[in-house]
């Protein structure tokens, strides 16, 4: 069995702060370590359930957060820089069958109470983004991409509000392990990696052996995706990319009956309007 597994950083075993989460921070590389382990128990249960074929995509932030020095031996990583991976959360989706999909350490929506660092995508620039009208986050809308290819996502790590998130959007037939409650943007209740990472790992193997009984999330096609950005000009910056059309002072459409290829130009439209030119060009 081939399993996809995307990565993120929020929602990892006692991780709460900015300072754990960004290069150059002084609790960074512990919150890596973290970011690691939580990865290793998801694909140790991913094996223990027959998996021949795991591949990992590093999705949070820089990209390059996971130490592949001490990661699960069957594992395969995809780490790289955000402006390399044309798809993202989903970079190498589209590289082979898989059979199902994994979410470790994902955080909730954008506007989301009683989360740790809820946003969309970018929370620097993203406001709020719609599938079909519907406000969705990366679990939703990457569970949505997957879906379009058949692969269901079984399993959703990540705070307390994340996990509610998932089943609105997944169902209850989904796993979920919640491994913090929020109390605010930057606390929260944690468990110890002691306790949740064997969760993890049985929720993993649990998962996969059930995952022919957990349907793909597939919204109704052709999908009308929108996003709101928080400024104008990210606005502007955006409605620059090909495939974007321009709805609202901050508002974009993204037309198409290819969610792959829809998400492809979203990726690039948030990745131009995060760009801050230079100041003889501002």
């Amino acid at each position: 069995m081939n399993v996809y597994v995307s990565v993120d950083m929020e929602g990892i075993s006692g991780i709460v702060h900015g300072e754990m989460m960004m290069p150059g921070e002084r609790e960074y590389d512990r919150g890596r370590r973290l970011m690691t382990s939580d990865a290793n128990a998801a694909v140790e249960g991913l094996v223990k359930a027959g998996a021949s074929f795991v591949l990992v995509n590093d999705s949070h932030g820089p990209m390059r957060n996971l130490l592949i020095e001490d990661l699960h031996p069957a594992a395969h990583l995809i780490s790289g820089s955000g402006d390399a991976k044309e798809y993202c959360q989903l970079e190498g989706a589209d590289s082979r069958p898989f059979d199902a999909a994994v979410f470790i350490g994902y955080h909730a929506m954008a506007r989301t109470p009683g989360a740790i660092h809820p946003h969309t995508i970018a929370g620097a620039a993203v406001a709020e983004l719609r599938l079909n009208g519907r406000p969705h986050g990366e679990t939703g809308l990457n569970a949505a991409v997957l879906g379009s290819f058949g692969i269901p996502v079984v399993l959703v790590t990540g705070d307390s509000a994340t996990c509610a998130e998932a089943r609105a959007f997944l169902g209850d037939q989904i796993e979920t392990v919640a491994v913090k409650e929020a109390c605010g943007r930057n606390a929260a209740i944690c468990r110890p990696p002691s306790a949740t990472r064997p969760e993890i790992t049985e929720a993993a193997a649990r998962a996969l052996r059930r995952a022919a009984d957990i349907q793909p999330y597939r919204p109704e096609r052709p999908w009308r995706l929108e996003v709101d950005f928080l400024t104008m000009q990210q606005c502007d910056r955006a409605a620059r990319i090909t495939g974007v059309e321009r709805t609202g002072p901050v508002t974009i459409a993204i037309p198409g009956d290819d969610p792959w290829q829809q998400y492809r130009v979203l990726w690039a439209a948030i990745r131009a309007a995060l760009y801050e030119p230079a100041s003889w060009l501002g």
